[in-house]
């Protein structure tokens, strides 16, 4: 009979242990889930950056970082409680259960530093459980009660908190056309499309050679086609924010890994006080995307689709801890591999778009902005058939085949027997161009269903279309294939369409037009008027008929990140940031070390000739020079010969071409 009470005792006194480390990780999980959430909410409020370890971050973080810790200690507990159930090891699974949640709370706490190595965040956390450890080996009893009674509480407010978040998020568009005005009687909607690293001189609306838009042409049969279209930067990022702001690309805070602030108003902002429904659709998740502050204004704003989504995967990826769990298990943790996140093509956000339109209250107008990815790099056509242009139309296999030939070559590997450098450059480059063609015929494809379907509902009419391009591509001009490397042509000079309301006569505008611009020109047509917030001029002064000034517009474009270019690369600014400007029939180029050139903007348009050191354009390049002063007064006045200077590289596929190179 002692035996057996003995024995109850033993088991009732084990119980008792395993209870207790579950209830000690669930509380330390509770706290690591809040500190966790502060640091992260701290430095993304503090310390704005977006690096790309970061573009995976779901919409529903703010309750997803709690819960997926939680969960996380709590399976931990059960493991330590089932051992501490057992005889085993009672005095280890004590120093154990007094340690491991403290480190696993400061860990998980410093995995959410940026720029904290995960062996010193390890490190750290053994340091602090072993030394608090002690505290709380002397204390645990006392410290078990506490937990009793407030882990309880604490799981409440989380619950409430979960709760209220996530409602938050899913009703955010409901909330913002509640809180907003009704919309102005016979208000237009606007429709913003661009065609993500699509050049203006590969349009057949451009004059290519080849029918790569006659969607666009149809359309533009009712609109104004601008010929010189410059956009302000030649990367994404503050293209978009340009577009977006009416801002000049040095005028904003957006730069590599740097969001857009709240400084400046956005059209979505603006057209949604006006009562408009707003929302964006993006295919370009790496820059284009909430994190860099895009969806400020919109209702709907959808990036990828996996940042959307509520889910136990989801919540475990939204943590340090976890995603260090995730890529344990064998999940890869890049960004390129089709699974961590899904690059949208044209046709499924179309499909959200359409879809959208139908859910949206039939008495608001709508602004709706479209980012199509298609043509980017690395220019894999996957569309229809009779779209296919020259080696474009080879097998999968055959293409990827001359692309590592290309490969090897840029990183200096043996040439394989048979070949050339020159004959693998050129098998490349005649692989990208026909293949960035047929991914431009496709996206007019797609852009012309999409009218056609707005056609359909008959809301075409009463639209104002605005389709461009947020930068070029260089595609072996200037020894390159790239973008956000220069500001020449094929970086600077994007399509600009613009279709009216009830539409009108076709016209072609010769004049160089800023893509800064955009944001007056919808303000204009939506009847703003002087209550406009956004600088700039409306391009709708060349509808039906209007005229420039007299006196030329220049037109800005300027990087302003340093690039590290190959030694190869045939540019003059190989150590820093440019500029550019365009007035009627001339190109100004100066880099940021002093150094400048002209070109003829009508005859020279791979930009070759260099007219800066002729002397009967030395009053033109003196009325550029003092222009660029005015617009940009920090850059140096030129210098004669550019000095190497330290750089660091900005990834933005820089590629020499090569003809020799072993």
């Amino acid at each position: 009979m002692i035996s057996n009470l003995l024995n109850n005792e033993n088991a009732s006194s084990r119980l008792g242990r395993a209870g207790s480390a579950l209830l000690v990780m669930v509380w330390f999980g509770l706290v690591a889930g809040a500190l966790e959430l502060g640091v992260v909410s701290a430095l993304g409020t503090f310390r704005p950056r977006v690096p790309v370890t970061l573009l995976r971050t779901n919409r529903h973080q703010i309750w997803m970082i709690p819960a997926a810790d939680v969960a996380v200690f709590a399976m931990v507990g059960v493991v330590l409680a089932v051992i501490a159930a057992t005889r085993l090891f009672p005095n280890v699974v004590r120093w154990v259960t007094t340690r491991l949640p403290i480190g696993l709370c400061v860990l998980t706490v410093l995995l959410g530093v940026e720029g904290l190595h995960p062996a010193a965040s390890v490190l750290l956390a053994c340091g602090v459980a072993v030394t608090l450890g002690l505290v709380l080996d002397r204390r645990f009893d006392s410290f078990v009660r506490f937990a009793r009674i407030s882990a309880p509480l604490m799981l409440v407010a989380f619950a409430a908190f979960a709760g209220i978040s996530y409602q938050r998020i899913v009703s955010n568009e409901q909330r913002m056309l509640a809180r907003s005005p009704k919309a102005k009687q016979g208000a237009p909607n606007v429709l913003f499309i661009v065609l993500d690293t699509v050049r203006a001189t590969c349009l057949s609306l451009n004059g290519h050679y080849r029918p790569t838009t006659p969607n666009l042409e149809r359309l533009a049969q009712r609109g104004m086609i601008f010929t010189e279209a410059r956009a302000t930067a030649p990367w994404t990022a503050p293209s978009h924010a340009s577009m977006m702001t009416g801002r000049q690309a040095h005028e904003l805070s957006i730069a590599p890994s740097i969001p857009l602030d709240g400084t400046h108003p956005t059209l979505a902002e603006v057209l949604a006080e006006q009562g408009y429904a707003t929302a964006g659709f993006v295919g370009n998740i790496y820059y284009c995307n909430a994190l860099y502050g895009f969806d400020r204004g919109f209702g709907r704003f959808e990036d990828s689709y996996e940042n959307r989504t509520a889910s136990a995967y989801e919540a475990l990826w939204s943590t340090g801890i976890g995603r260090r769990i995730v890529y344990a298990a064998g999940h890869p943790m890049t960004l390129d591999d089709g699974e961590t996140l899904l690059r949208k093509n044209a046709s499924m956000l179309n499909r959200d778009v359409i879809s959208w339109l139908d859910e949206k209250p039939a008495d608001r107008p709508f602004f709706a902005f479209i980012n199509y990815y298609d043509a980017h790099r690395p220019y894999h056509y996957t569309g229809d058939d009779d779209l296919r242009f020259g080696r474009a139309a080879l097998p999968f296999e055959e293409q990827r085949a001359i692309e590592r030939r290309y490969e090897d070559l840029l990183a200096g590997k043996p040439l394989p027997e048979g070949f050339t450098g020159e004959q693998i450059t050129i098998d490349a480059l005649e692989l990208f161009h026909d293949a960035y063609d047929s991914c431009i015929a496709h996206l007019d494809r797609q852009v012309g269903r999409l009218i056609d379907e707005f056609e359909r509902r008959g809301q075409l009419d009463n639209t104002l279309i605005v389709i461009t391009s947020d930068h070029g591509e260089l595609l072996g001009e200037h020894g390159m294939v790239a973008h956000g490397a220069t500001v020449y042509r094929q970086e600077s000079h994007v399509p600009l369409l613009i279709v009216p309301p009830r539409g009108g006569a076709p016209q072609l505008i010769t004049e160089p037009a800023s893509l800064r611009d955009i944001p007056a020109t919808v303000a204009d047509y939506v009847g703003l008027g002087d209550r406009s917030p956004f600088p700039g001029r409306t391009l709708s002064r060349f509808f039906l008929g209007g005229t420039a000034s007299n006196d030329p517009e220049f037109v800005l474009c300027e990087l302003q990140h340093y690039v590290a270019f190959p030694e190869d690369a045939q540019i003059p600014f190989r150590f820093g940031p440019s500029a550019s400007l365009v007035a009627r029939d001339r190109v100004y180029i100066r880099g940021y070390d002093g150094g400048e050139e002209l070109y003829d903007l009508r005859n020279d348009l791979l930009e070759i000739v260099d007219l800066a050191r002729v002397p009967e354009f030395r009053n033109e390049v003196e009325r550029f020079r003092d222009e660029m002063g005015k617009l940009r007064p920090e850059l140096p006045r030129p210098t004669g010969t550019p000095e190497a200077k330290n750089v660091w590289s900005q990834s933005a596929g820089v590629k020499a071409i090569t003809s020799d190179r072993h």
